[in-house]
């Protein structure tokens, strides 16, 4: 069990803005733009924070989306910024909708905060309508060989989730999705990085002044390190079979 949400702190909301992950909003009109999303189109954001991505697809392209997230103080600012809008506090592994119910899932650095990734991809086939898009941007590791030694930092954050990508892709596939977009964006993490860098001396000293030094942010670091932590955009489609 994860003792700390760097999500739910305010360090972490000064340091990346309201979107909680690298590049803002840059690989979000990407997705709008490749999957050619429009108001008749129905979209779920999973793990959607204080909601900016709720707002962004809104206010620049009016499409109606409805955020899910674990948080209810993440939740609940969502909602007190963005009234009129729809948030409902719900797990990935366990989306509080019926079959078929959007045409597109977002889940920006989100999916490896997932607690069960497999069951968090079935319910994303599940409630999509066939040929919906699943629009994933998140966090890997250069050298996964590394991976295991992340789990023994009770935290949560994507950073501690490193996807394998090559295993995620075969999850995908196995569950009914076809591939169709698979981009590096690793320099939008160097950025951010950089970014923390200048601002508090080290991502050592981030870490603990996030995580109020429920986890030793040196060690983390160091096994981040040996990660080679990358940034990825990827877009899956549902096929017309659930092969999972």
């Amino acid at each position: 069990m994860k003792c700390c949400n760097a999500y739910e702190s305010d360090i972490m909301k000064e340091t990346m803005g309201h979107t909680l992950r690298p590049g803002g909003f840059n690989l979000t009109e990407k997705g709008v733009r490749f999957c050619n999303i429009s108001t008749a189109h129905r979209v779920l954001d999973l793990g959607c924070g204080r909601g900016a991505t709720v707002v962004y697809l809104k206010e620049r392209h009016h499409i109606q989306a409805v955020g899910i997230d674990p948080s209810e103080k993440l939740i609940e600012a969502a909602r007190k910024l963005c009234e009129g809008l729809e948030f409902v506090i719900g797990r990935g592994e366990d989306i509080p909708f019926d079959d078929r119910n959007f045409q597109c899932v977002f889940a920006e650095c989100t999916l490896s905060l997932m607690d069960d990734v497999d069951s968090a991809i079935k319910e994303v086939y599940r409630v999509l309508e066939d040929k919906g898009w699943f629009i994933i941007t998140d966090v890997y590791a250069k050298h996964s060989d590394n991976i295991e030694e992340l789990n023994q930092f009770s935290l949560n954050s994507c950073m501690r989730g490193l996807h394998d990508l090559g295993v995620l892709i075969e999850k995908l596939e196995g569950s009914g999705f076809e591939i169709h977009l698979l981009e590096d964006h690793s320099d939008l993490l160097k950025q951010l990085m950089v970014k923390i860098g200048f601002s508090y001396g080290s991502m050592d000293v981030f870490w603990n002044i996030t995580t109020q030094n429920c986890i030793d942010g040196c060690k983390f670091q160091q096994a981040l390190k040996r990660c080679k932590p990358g940034y990825f955009m990827l877009v899956a489609r549902k096929g017309g079979v659930n092969r999972g």
